[in-house]
């Protein structure tokens, strides 16, 4: 009998979606084709979004071959568990790829992730290349470590401020003056040290 694993919320249908796109080879641009939807739609169906409409759920799970019932090894461990998630490794490899918009994603997944855990879960430092990222995953665990009363893990001080404000969403899209000013007004103090511009509810409410 082949083994079954229900797919009961939308980080489950996520996790699955993502494996078994992986395990096809398929970019998530390719399977948006494929499937008849955007780009962005892959993006947040993949990072678990609440809202993602579910006609368009649909034609991806049958599009990979899946139904709300998947049929394949369901992905445990740290791809299914945000809490044993190594996100150091993660960034490591999204930013490597220059995959930015779903980097931006996982930003507000480490923090909401974070915080339910009730501590920053990254540990060490994530070693990355590029210090805009670097500033970025400093000051949400700044964030993080101040909302939940704890001191930040030591690695987030090694971290130097960026020398010109940087908002991450534009990395991958423009920002309009108006949107980057409400941005910056509501960027906790913690990421603003670092010249890093995420607004909080991004990181709140993810």
């Amino acid at each position: 009998m082949t083994p079954e694993t229900s797919i009961d919320t939308p980080e489950a249908a996520g996790a699955v979606i993502r494996a078994r796109r992986q395990e096809r080879g398929l970019s998530q641009q390719s399977l948006a084709v494929a499937a008849g939807v955007s780009r962005k739609f892959i993006v947040d169906l993949e990072a678990g979004h609440e809202r993602a409409e579910l006609g368009k759920t649909m034609a991806v799970l049958h599009t990979l071959g899946l139904s709300l019932t998947a049929t394949d090894h369901f992905p445990r461990g740290r791809d299914y568990d945000p809490a044993r998630r190594d996100y150091a490794d993660t960034f490591a490899q999204l930013i490597s790829s220059r995959d930015f918009e779903f980097a931006i994603k996982m930003l507000a997944d480490y923090a909401a992730a974070s915080l339910k855990a009730g501590r920053p879960l990254l540990r060490r430092s994530p070693r990355l290349k590029d210090p805009h990222w670097s500033a970025a995953l400093a000051g949400i665990t700044n964030y993080i470590a101040h909302r939940l009363g704890q001191p930040a893990p030591s690695w987030t001080k090694r971290i130097k401020a960026l020398n010109q404000a940087w908002i991450p969403a534009e990395s991958y899209r423009s920002v309009r003056e108006p949107m980057k000013q409400l941005i910056m007004s509501e960027t906790p103090a913690e990421l603003a040290a670092l010249n890093v511009f995420i607004r909080e509810r991004s990181l709140a409410t993810a």
